[in-house]
């Protein structure tokens, strides 16, 4: 999944760890050459990489903008 906001381009992906998979929200800012920014979704019980970009993909639909400080709202307003 991608999700465009006004300073950054956002998108979803999953990876294997030690106790399964995890999810993650990868989002840049739009100028050229910057860099990738993480947020890891825990989601135990994740057993393939599908479940858990799909906990992502939730994740990624509740975020309601990343300022052009990098900071990550969130549609209930807690910010990161």
């Amino acid at each position: 999944m991608f999700k465009d906001f006004k300073h950054y381009t956002a998108w979803t992906d999953a990876m294997e760890n030690d106790q399964g998979y995890v999810g993650l929200i990868e989002y840049q800012p739009k100028c050229p050459g910057a860099s990738v920014h993480v947020l890891w979704v825990i989601a135990p019980g994740c057993v393939c990489a599908n479940d858990a970009e799909t906990a992502a993909d939730q994740m990624l639909r509740e975020i309601r903008d990343i300022t052009a400080m990098g900071r990550v709202i969130y549609s209930d307003g807690v910010m990161l």
